[in-house]
C-alpha cells in the first residue's frame, strides 16, 4: 500500500514514476494475494492524508475475506489512471547501482521473460516492507536479534454439497484440537504466524513453508482425524468441508527498519513527544505479537499460532503524528522509505504497521519528492530547508493535480508569495 500510494502522491504532483512490483498484483499484503485488510483510522487533521488512501483502499468485511473484496483491479485501474506513472508488474528488483554513495539504478527482473531491466532515477523510495533496495543499498539498518513479529499465512474453508476427501501425508503434524484454534467464520486468521526468532529475510520461504505445513495440518486433523468434530454435528467429521483458499505469499509483519534521522520510539509515542515535521497520525493500538502458550504443545520448537499484546496508549481518535524524517535514510542521501521498513524501533512498529497508516506516509513521501525535483534537493533537504513547503503541499487534497514539475514549481511559488 506505502508502494503505489507513494507513486500516486508523486505523479499528481508532478514528478515521473516508475512504479515496480514484484507481484502480479498491487497492494502487497493489502491484496488479494494476502488479504490484510485495511486497517487504521482517519482522525481529524490539518493533512487531508487519507484522500488518496480513500480512493482505491480495499472493501473487505473480514480478514481474510474472499478475493474480490480486495479490489485487484480498481487499484491497478488508478495507478494506470495516472499518466505520469509507468506500471511495471511482474518485476523484482535485485540489484542496486550506487554512485557516490547515492543510488543511480535498480535492476529488474520480469518473473515471466527473465528480462532484466535497468531503472535510473534522482529520487528512489524503498517500499518493499523487507528494505530489500535499502538493504543493496548499504542503507544503515536494525534488526531485532530475535522475537520479531512473524510471517502469516490466512486461509479459508467450506461446506459444500458434496464430500470432499482431503490426503494426509506423512510430512503433516500430529495434531488434535488442544493445538490450533478452531477456524471460525470459516476462515483462518491472522494468528496463524510462524518465523518468531528465525531470519525474516534469509529464512523467508521456509517460514512460509512451515506455515502451510501447518494449515495442512490442521486441516488433516479435522477432516481425518475427528479434531473439533463436535462443532459439526451434522456431518461429524467435516465430510463436505473443503479448503477454499490459502495464502502462497506470506504476509510479513516484520524484517527490519530502515533508520533515518529520527528513530521513533514507544516512548515518545506514550509521552505523546512532539516534533516540528509531525504527519502521518498513527491510530492502532502499539500491537505486538508473541507465540500463543496455549497452542505450543503441537509444535513446541516452531510455533505457527500467535497471540497480540496491545498497549492501548494511542487515542484512537486524535492518533500520534509520525515525523517525517522516519521516511528517508540517513545515510544512502537520495533513498525514501515508506511502509512497515520506516526508521522505528520495535515496539514502535506495532502502532505504524497498519495498511491505512503506512498508505498516509506514502502520500508524504511522494509529495517529499516533488520538492526534491523542484529544488533539486535530498530528502533530508527537505526537512532542513523546504519544511513549510512540505508543509503546504500535504494541505493539498488527494485530488490536486500538477501535471508536471512546471505546475507545482509556479505553485509553490505562488504559495510563498501569499505566506
Amino acid at each position: 500500500m506505502a508502494g503505489w500510494s507513494t507513486a500516486i502522491s508523486a505523479a499528481r504532483n508532478g514528478c515521473k514514476v516508475a512504479l515496480i512490483e514484484s507481484r502480479q498484483v498491487l497492494g502487497g499484503n493489502g491484496s488479494s494475494e494476502v488479504r490484510v485488510w485495511a486497517m487504521g483510522d482517519f482522525p481529524p487533521s490539518d493533512y487531508p492524508l487519507s484522500d488518496i488512501i480513500e480512493e482505491f483502499m480495499d472493501e473487505a468485511e473480514v480478514s481474510p475475506a474472499p478475493a474480490e473484496q480486495f479490489g485487484d483491479a480498481k487499484k491497478e485501474a488508478v495507478v494506470k489512471d495516472e499518466g505520469n506513472i509507468t506500471l511495471f508488474l511482474n518485476q523484482h528488483a535485485f540489484a542496486v547501482e550506487m554512485e557516490d554513495e547515492e543510488i543511480a539504478a535498480v535492476h529488474g527482473l520480469d518473473t515471466r521473460t527473465s528480462e532484466v531491466r535497468r531503472f535510473s532515477a534522482p529520487l528512489f523510495a524503498d517500499c518493499t516492507g523487507h528494505g530489500w533496495i535499502a538493504s543493496k543499498a548499504g542503507a544503515d539498518t536494525q534488526m531485532e536479534e530475535g522475537g520479531r513479529m512473524g510471517m502469516s499465512n490466512m486461509w479459508m474453508w467450506g461446506n459444500g454439497e458434496e464430500p470432499a476427501a482431503f490426503p494426509q501425508k506423512d510430512w503433516m503434524l500430529s495434531l488434535s484440537e488442544k493445538d490450533f484454534p478452531f477456524p471460525v467464520r470459516f476462515h483462518g486468521q491472522w494468528f496463524w504466524e510462524a518465523g518468531f526468532d528465525q531470519h525474516p529475510i534469509d529464512d523467508l520461504e521456509k517460514i512460509r513453508d512451515w506455515n502451510l505445513i501447518a494449515v495442512y495440518s490442521a486441516w488433516n486433523a479435522m477432516k481425518n482425524k475427528g479434531a473439533y468434530a463436535e462443532r459439526d454435528p451434522a456431518e461429524k467429521q467435516f465430510a463436505n468441508a473443503d479448503l477454499t483458499w490459502l495464502a502462497h505469499i506470506g504476509g510479513t509483519r516484520e524484517t527490519q527498519q530502515v533508520l533515518g534521522d529520527v528513530i521513533l520510539t514507544e516512548e515518545d509515542i506514550v509521552e505523546g513527544k512532539e516534533f516540528p515535521d509531525a504527519c502521518v497520525l498513527t491510530t492502532w493500538s502499539i500491537d505486538l505479537h508473541y507465540p500463543n502458550e496455549t497452542y505450543l504443545k503441537g509444535a513446541p520448537d516452531n510455533p505457527f499460532i500467535s497471540k497480540a499484546v496491545h498497549n492501548r496508549a494511542v487515542d484512537r481518535k486524535v492518533g500520534y503524528p509520525i515525523p517525517y524524517r522516519c521516511f528517508y535514510s540517513r545515510n544512502v542521501p537520495n533513498l525514501f522509505t515508506a511502509g512497515r521498513n520506516i526508521s522505528v524501533t520495535h515496539e514502535a512498529l506495532g502502532t505504524v504497521r497498519v495498511m491505512k497508516t503506512i498508505g498516509m506516509m506514502g502520500v508524504v513521501v511522494g509529495k517529499a519528492a516533488a520538492i526534491c525535483t523542484v529544488k533539486d534537493s535530498t530528502p533530508r533537504e527537505v526537512y532542513e530547508d523546504y519544511l513549510p513547503e512540505l508543509k503546504f503541499l500535504m494541505t493539498q487534497p488527494g485530488e490536486q493535480r500538477y501535471e508536471t514539475i512546471e505546475d507545482l514549481k509556479k505553485a509553490l511559488g505562488e504559495a510563498d508569495r501569499a505566506s
